[in-house]
């Protein structure tokens, strides 16, 4: 497209209009020399493109994890159009999204036009249970165009064995006898 735009000076400060007729004195007579100029026109030449994204992975679920292990994973970013796409990831806000962190470098970002980028996240649980949250990846020139990523995992306390050295009793042991084997009792807790 083509067109043009007009801009048109309002108000002309005479520092201005003294400098303008100092220039002109070098090279017009005073009887020669034409008027400022107030209107000007500039001629704008543009060009409108689409731009598009895509994600790769829309649900990511990471089924049954221990609390407080950290899991990497990678959701890709792919422009669909000819122009770069400047992106933004951003959390949900909720209290579940502190169990989300979004590498610093892909927070906020550009893709070269039809390339791929790799959005790296670490889940860590806090809490056992189910765990169900979501980040959003936004186009920043087309505020329409964003995709809600869903991450899902059910958290569980990994289990741990306690032994209590004054519980263990092997009591009175013969060496010449036969001793049977001792019972030893273990519980999982947390």
């Amino acid at each position: 497209a083509q067109g043009a735009i007009s801009i048109e000076l309002v108000r002309y400060e005479a520092a201005l209009r003294a400098q303008h007729e100092r220039r002109l004195a070098r090279f017009f007579l005073p009887s020669e020399r034409p008027p400022p100029q107030t209107v000007r026109r500039l001629p704008v030449v543009a060009s409108l493109r689409v731009s598009s994204m895509e994600v790769g992975q829309r649900s990511i679920n990471f089924g049954r994890r221990p609390v407080r292990e950290l899991h990497e994973n990678t959701v890709l970013l792919r422009n669909r159009s000819a122009a770069p796409l400047l992106y933004k990831v951003s959390k949900s806000g909720l209290s579940a999204s502190f169990d989300l962190s979004i590498a610093k470098e892909d927070r906020l970002g550009c893709v070269r036009p039809y390339a791929v980028r790799p959005i790296r996240f670490v889940f860590r649980p806090s809490l056992p249970g189910p765990f169900l949250d979501s980040f959003t990846v936004r186009n920043l020139q087309d505020v329409s165009s964003a995709v809600q990523v869903t991450v899902k995992a059910h958290a569980h306390r990994s289990a741990s064995l306690h032994l209590s050295p004054h519980a263990l009793d092997f009591g009175p042991l013969a060496l010449s006898a036969a001793v049977p084997p001792p019972r030893v009792q273990h519980g999982a807790g947390g």
